[in-house]
């Protein structure tokens, strides 16, 4: 009986280790096949820069302050530091460059599917509708131009910023039938259209609303009914990083009904 009873606790034993062993090989597997399934998705960064070529009011203000300031604050509110937003002031060329990096990972505020080519929205990933927007043509309210389509401004003056393209004005530029003057600066050019050294320039409606109240120029400059063209402003996003579209998403979602986001907007459109 002793011996039986040996030969038992042998065979339970060998029972455990057989038991123990693919227990053993089971976690190993899942475990590389679990780590394997994570390398292979996009990280996503502690750190997300936000880049803007808008550096104008009311996205960019004097100071270190305005609405792409306001809008990096609550993204990281809402995203509660995971991750966490910053805010990279670049131009248009800076930008492209950096998107043409393999390892981008930034995101892009205030921009357009059709200003990237990507009217399909095929090629990157795309926020819902930040805010709404249009580009308007100003003149002096002295020598008013009732804006229609871009032959309404043949034979004019217009005041453009260096190194923008202006869809179907740069074309009229190019047959002589407009004079292009350009600055650096969009209050420069809203100066020279008080004085007169100008006859008409082009400024997204929400820049206009910000510098018109800003530079004292509401009554002294026109601004007319129709705009040359209407968008919707966007986050850009990679394609590799839908978790971080989701994240943006999420926050874009909450602003129509945030009362704080709607104050921040409506304290830009009253400057």
């Amino acid at each position: 009986m002793a011996g039986a009873g040996n030969q038992e606790s042998h065979t339970q034993s060998g029972i455990n280790m057989k038991t123990f062993r693919t227990s053993l090989f089971r976690n190993v597997v899942f475990g590389f096949l679990a780590a394997a399934s994570m390398s292979m998705l996009p990280a996503m960064a502690d750190t997300v820069s936000v880049y803007t070529y808008h550096n104008h009011p009311p996205f960019v203000v004097d100071g270190g302050k305005g609405l792409t300031y306001d809008f990096i604050d609550f993204l990281n509110k809402k995203s509660k530091g995971n991750p966490s937003f910053k805010i990279e002031v670049v131009s248009r060329a800076q930008l492209d460059k950096a998107m043409a990096a393999p390892d981008f990972r930034g995101v892009v505020a205030w921009v357009n599917p059709m200003w990237f080519k990507d009217k399909d929205r095929t090629t990157y990933l795309w926020s819902g509708q930040v805010m709404d927007d249009a580009n308007v043509i100003l003149s002096n309210a002295a020598h008013k131009v009732d804006y229609k389509d871009p032959a309404s401004l043949k034979g004019k003056h217009f005041g453009g910023i260096a190194g923008h393209n202006y869809a179907g004005i740069d074309e009229l530029v190019s047959a002589g039938a407009i004079q292009r003057e350009d600055a650096d600066k969009e209050r420069s050019n809203l100066r020279k259209l008080e004085a007169g050294r100008i006859e008409v320039t082009l400024l997204p409606r929400s820049t206009a609303n910000y510098l018109l109240h800003e530079m004292d120029l509401t009554g002294k400059l026109y601004i007319a009914p129709t705009p040359q063209s209407t968008y919707a402003r966007h986050v850009l996003v990679p394609k590799k990083s839908p978790e971080l579209l989701k994240i943006i998403n999420e926050a874009v979602a909450d602003m129509a009904k945030d009362s704080g986001w709607q104050a921040t907007l409506a304290k830009y459109k009253s400057k």
